[in-house]
């Protein structure tokens, strides 16, 4: 802790400095000042003095080291520090100035609020021994100890010449007004306190994160109606970490975080409905959406190598009507922490992209996958379980005349590994992700020569179809609500409500929902008797426990049904 110069006012040939109260100091260590135009010539003299009441000081001291270290204080009483600095000039055109004065304290024991206090409704806005409410008070106090306010005939000694029963009294009253002065003021100055901002702005209908800083809370409060007319506008999810001055309302409502994964797909009019060659009825895939595709450029053409990390003889070239990557001996890879890309491991991923490759090139293609401070993760072969960063490695395509499309799945990290997995090309396994991972780096090298063309990294599905009709501005978010005061249904409501245009439907994912992980064993499956071409295999999980055997078929005559076994006879049971 220290203690610092609040005022510096010169008198004559002096600078009287008055200091910061300081709170349960048990001493001080050191002193250090800023001077200006000092020599052996031109210099300053100092002294100090101390209160512990703020009435009686002390007689003027030298200071020095040895003096200001010399002084012991018990802990339980506020200081009041007093410096005196005299100019010693030989050269009357000397210029001495003084710009700064600070003291350091030593082993302050933690000063413990009363009881009382801490129950009172002053003890959210301040401490009993804030330093606003102890300057106030004290101002107030040596001026009720000077003649002219109390009446002079009412003593400040008591019969052995001791004023700390007047001080003690007046000073309790003194600091008890203050409370309620500086209460008022809070409320005055309510842009001062967070919480009070917090609640003035959410009053009046801006929703605001618990991350956000004063200031960034006072630009909401200057620029209210500004804030408000970005509802309805892609400025709704502005991103501070790219740049924006503060995060979008989106990103406040559910206190988003730097590490956090948000998704805001405004689908075109073709990616929804029945469109042939884009969409439909039934289709949950995304691989068309440029709004989420999370590569380093979101349309399907290379058209800056600058955004991505490439290395080896990579350049841009025409084939056709296709701007491509046109790759020689190099690829796609890095560690610099500039080409992360942001993923969440819950959700399911695509990584995808486009290739011609020459007949004797080999591809391999993997992730690096890091935690949230940068840690290098392991993922996971879905194959297998083991630990994997490649889905496969110097591979050879079966076709070197056309583009071939190259889709990996990084799965969520609750997925549990299949046998039979194979990437879409037939070779290597797709992925799991580390339970920590927050980013990657997609790692693609070509040995040889290939044109790479349109990548893609964007969750692999929704979780629901989507077969519409005559519905404008179709959203699809993805997101993690960290705002407690708000269900996942309260927000997609306030989204709705106010954030976007009136004619927009929202489907709102989520990505903590357990829809996406697998957290439960899937249910028995059991045949549904006769078998005929409109047989279907049904979860179905029989009430009785006589029935719940493995291998079971059902009869379906609802008369006399009951459960057989494929082995032996019937097993009765009533419907």
């Amino acid at each position: 802790m220290a203690i610092f110069a609040e005022t510096i006012r010169e008198e004559g040939n002096s600078l009287f400095i008055t200091c910061s109260p300081a709170v349960a100091i048990l001493g001080i260590s050191s002193f250090t000042d800023n001077i200006s135009g000092e020599d052996e010539h031109n210099f300053f003299e100092k002294f100090f003095r101390f209160s512990v009441n703020g009435i009686d000081y002390s007689e003027w001291q030298p200071l020095t080291l040895a003096n200001i270290t010399s002084l012991s204080f018990n802990g339980e009483k506020v200081v009041y520090m007093e410096l005196r600095y005299v100019k010693q000039q030989q050269d009357p055109s000397a210029q001495l100035a003084l710009s700064q004065v600070s003291l350091a304290t030593t082993g302050a024991p933690v000063f413990k609020e009363a009881p009382v206090f801490e129950r009172s409704i002053f003890a959210r806005y301040f401490h009993a021994y804030d330093p606003d409410v102890i300057k106030w008070y004290v101002n107030v106090l040596q001026k009720l100890y000077d003649k002219g306010i109390i009446p002079n005939y009412m003593d400040r000694l008591n019969e052995n010449q001791d004023n700390a029963d007047f001080i003690a009294f007046w000073e309790s009253i003194a600091h008890f007004v203050a409370y309620l002065v500086i209460y008022a003021r809070k409320f005055e100055e309510f842009y001062k306190t967070d919480f009070l901002l917090t609640d003035f702005l959410e009053q009046r209908g801006l929703e605001v994160s618990d991350r956000n800083t004063l200031a960034e809370m006072n630009l909401l409060m200057e620029n209210f109606y500004q804030h408000i007319a970005y509802r309805g506008t892609k400025h709704i999810y502005d991103r501070a970490e790219l740049g924006a001055a503060i995060d979008g309302e989106l990103l406040r409502l559910i206190n988003y975080r730097p590490e956090d994964e948000l998704l805001f797909n405004l689908y075109k009019s073709e990616h929804f409905g029945w469109n042939i060659g884009n969409a439909s009825p039934l289709y949950k895939g995304l691989y068309l959406n440029d709004n989420i595709n999370r590569s380093y450029e979101t349309h399907f053409d290379i058209l800056d190598l600058t955004k991505y990390p490439v290395y080896g003889n990579v350049t841009i070239a025409q084939d056709g009507a296709k701007s491509v990557m046109a790759v020689n001996q190099g690829g796609i890879a890095s560690t610099d922490p500039a080409w992360r890309i942001k993923v969440d491991a819950r959700l399911d991923y695509e990584f995808s992209f486009l290739i011609k490759m020459n007949r004797n090139s080999q591809l391999t293609v993997g992730i690096n996958a890091y935690s949230k401070t940068g840690t290098l993760l392991n993922s996971r072969s879905y194959k297998d379980g083991q630990d994997a960063n490649y889905f496969f490695k110097n591979i050879k395509l079966v076709r070197d005349d056309c583009y071939l499309l190259v889709k990996l799945f990084i799965y969520n990290k609750n997925r549990k590994p299949f046998a039979k997995d194979t990437t879409e090309v037939k070779q290597g396994n797709d992925l799991i992700f580390h339970e920590d991972t927050v980013y990657i780096i997609p790692d693609i090298a070509v040995t040889g020569a290939a044109n790479i063309w349109g990548i893609r990294l964007l969750p692999m599905q929704t979780n629901y179809s989507r077969g519409l009709i005559q519905v404008n501005n179709f959203i699809s978010l993805w997101l993690r609500n960290r705002n407690h005061a708000y269900a996942i249904d309260e927000v997609k409501s306030y989204i709705s409500r106010y954030l976007v245009p009136y004619n927009s439907w929202i489907a709102l994912t989520d990505v903590g929902d357990a829809g996406y992980n697998e957290t439960e064993e899937p249910p028995e499956t059991f045949y549904w008797a006769p078998e005929a071409p409109y047989c279907e295999t049904t979860a179905w999980r029989p009430v009785h426990p006589v029935c719940e055997i493995k291998d079971l078929v059902w009869l379906p005559d609802m008369e006399t049904a009951y459960c057989e076994t494929r082995e032996g006879g019937p097993n009765p049971k009533n419907n």
